[in-house]
């Protein structure tokens, strides 16, 4: 007799515990709606280094608001004139904030200039570096600014002598350590890969505490994707229907075969968010998923192919940085799904729960993918 109501009682519970998740990831999306939308160019920095000689010179490319910020400026304050006026200020905050050191000693700064490029900062400076060194050695400290996005990554294009070779720097390695013949790094593209679809810890807490990744929005569109449920390997195969399409836009991208443009491509991948919860709402093509992810994936290839694009690689080093960044991308997912797979699981046990939690995240997921279109739109 005493057992009959346990089984009421544990579904209510079970009810009730569904119910304050879901009203928390509603919340949390609520902050997330709050907060105005980061772009992935504001995530991105482009350095490239050339060296000839005792004769280096760097070029740095930021977009414009990071590199306001990093002036200390308001974002509305930092035009041509004043950002030419303050190449120096600029070169400080960012290049000639450490030393950079030789094989045979460090290098002495010299000249530095900016230009305003629409929405790019350009800082240019040039040092005198010890001749016929072969390795350089940059610890580049303003990557881990609290000013720029926490997800802020340096791709790093260099030439020393005849060689050419491209690396990645960020907060968890903010130093550069390159030598005449040495390797392109494939290790850095893959964990840009990583941290690009929102896997990295350091994406998550860092030194201010925890805070929500900006690789948020593919997040959302995988679970938005995982919502219906379904079982282990179907969820699984919707990670690699979104790599599948994932890597043939940035291939196609990155070799140059077709290249749109930033402004076009972020909106569109918010309202890929909107579109796939607002099918998960519906109940629509819940089994054919993967094929829904491999679509839309097309679209998200392009967030980091003009990336790579606007390094110029030679096509050897640039494969390999196409397939580092999409091993990472894959090995992210997994990661992703490992975490979030138990949940939507143990969730479909309990049909009416599932069809809340679904419902409600669902309408939250597809409010945040609008409200990042109309953001993103608008610049």
């Amino acid at each position: 007799m005493s057992g009959r109501p346990a089984a009421p009682a544990r579904r209510a519970a079970g009810l009730a515990a569904a119910f304050a998740a879901t009203l928390a990831a509603t919340l949390a999306l609520g902050a997330l709606a709050a907060r105005p939308a980061n772009a992935h160019p504001l995530d991105l920095g482009y350095l490239r280094i050339a060296s000839s000689g005792a004769t280096l010179t760097a070029t740095l490319d930021l977009d414009a608001a990071a590199a306001a910020h990093l002036l200390g400026a308001g974002a509305l304050a930092l035009d041509a004139p004043t950002l030419r006026a303050r190449a120096g200020d600029l070169a400080d905050a960012t290049l000639r904030r450490a030393e950079l050191a030789t094989d045979l000693g460090p290098c002495r700064w010299t000249a530095a200039s900016a230009e305003l490029r629409a929405r790019t900062a350009s800082l240019t400076v040039a040092a005198e570096c010890p001749s016929d060194s072969r390795t350089l050695r940059w610890r580049l400290p303003f990557v881990e600014d609290p000013r720029l996005s926490p997800a802020f990554q340096l791709l790093v294009k260099a030439r020393l002598g005849g060689d050419e070779q491209v690396s990645t720097v960020d907060r968890a390695a903010p130093e550069l350590s390159l030598r005449q013949g040495g390797a392109p790094g494939l290790g850095g593209f893959l964990w840009s890969g990583v941290e690009h679809i929102g896997a990295a810890p350091d994406q998550w807490h860092g030194a201010d505490g925890w805070h929500l990744p900006d690789g948020l929005d593919h997040i959302l569109f995988l679970l938005a994707l995982m919502l219906a449920g379904g079982t282990l390997l179907q969820l699984a195969g919707i990670a690699s229907g979104f790599t599948l399409g994932h890597s043939i836009t940035l291939a196609l991208s990155g070799l140059g075969v077709v290249r749109p443009p930033a402004a076009l491509i972020e909106p569109l991948i918010a309202l890929s968010i909107a579109v796939v919860a607002a099918q998960a709402l519906l109940r629509r093509h819940e089994r054919r998923r993967w094929q829904v992810a491999a679509v839309f994936g097309l679209l998200h290839g392009f967030g980091f192919a003009g990336a790579l694009g606007a390094l110029d690689l030679p096509t050897p080093e640039l494969l390999k940085a196409l397939i580092g960044f999409n091993v990472g991308v894959e090995l992210g997912q997994l990661a992703i799904i490992a975490v979030i797979a138990p949940l939507i699981l143990l969730l479909q046990r309990r049909p009416r729960a599932h069809t809340v939690v679904m419902r409600v995240l669902g309408a939250a997921i597809c409010a945040a993918g609008l409200y990042w279109f109309v953001e993103r739109l608008s610049g």
